[in-house]
């Protein structure tokens, strides 16, 4: 009996928080996702406003957690407008700066088109609202997590942003041998510095978002090789042995 009333309570605290428990391990798990593909996929060259993820999930279900029950439509108002001023912010950054490659912003465009789609069904926002629909309010804010991770691996392989293993297949195609990632240049200006002004650089979008940094052998010789990122050209090579720039990104 003592063991059935465990199971009984134990079922009893997931049913009550079934909401939070998902979504906290929802955002355990987006908040890896997104910081394995910036970093161990792309080497930290795309931006998948890993930092904004981090940090806004929890305040908005903190605050949501201690609003009172009168307070959650005044509260829900409010966490849209901010949720609104985010997006405008981010637009005008895009505008401003050009970039079409702030892959995070994307999923930012998605999300909101699916918030304005929401609000032409108001009683599944009603709905939405209601904390005693855990089930329904678990799977939308999952969803929200999944199209932040989604959107930045779907537009990066229709744009044809080059992963650092997609980079090191294709020197290992070249016949490079030894192959290790290094860095990422993410100015012209250093790589023209680094490869001693043998480059193949143009100017243009398409060197945008940097160049990824190898070191490779070919012929019993230790070389750099910087290859372009989005279009996954080798820009530049020079021999290690005896530059004295390419130990900067080395160490």
């Amino acid at each position: 009996m003592c063991a059935g009333g465990k199971m009984v309570s134990l079922k009893s605290f997931f049913q009550k928080y079934l909401f939070a428990i998902t979504v906290f391990i929802g955002w355990i798990i987006t908040v890896y996702s997104l910081y394995f593909i910036k970093y161990k996929m792309f080497g930290g060259a795309i931006e998948v406003l890993l930092l904004y993820v981090i940090i806004f999930p929890p305040i908005i279900a903190i605050t949501d957690f201690l609003a009172k029950p009168k307070e959650n439509e005044n509260k829900t108002k409010k966490k849209m407008g901010l949720v609104l001023d985010v997006i405008a912010a981010c637009i005008l950054t895009w505008a401003f700066f050009i970039s079409p490659y702030a892959v995070g912003l994307y999923a930012i465009l998605t999300i909101a088109l699916i918030l304005i789609l929401l609000s032409r069904f108001p009683r599944l926002q009603a709905k939405l609202k209601n904390k005693a629909n855990q089930k329904e309010r678990s799977v939308f804010v999952l969803s929200i997590f999944a199209i932040l991770i989604i959107v930045p691996l779907v537009f990066t392989s229709a744009a044809g942003i080059k992963t650092i293993r997609n980079t090191q297949i294709l020197l290992e195609n070249t016949h490079y041998t030894d192959t290790a990632y290094v860095d990422i240049i993410n100015n012209k200006a250093a790589l023209a510095i680094v490869f001693e002004g043998k480059t193949t650089v143009t100017d243009g979008t398409q060197d945008d978002l940097g160049f990824y940094l190898f070191k490779a052998s070919k012929d019993n010789k230790e070389y750099a090789i910087a290859v372009n990122i989005l279009r996954g050209d080798i820009v530049g090579e020079v021999l290690l042995e005896g530059n004295p720039y390419i130990h900067y990104y080395l160490r």
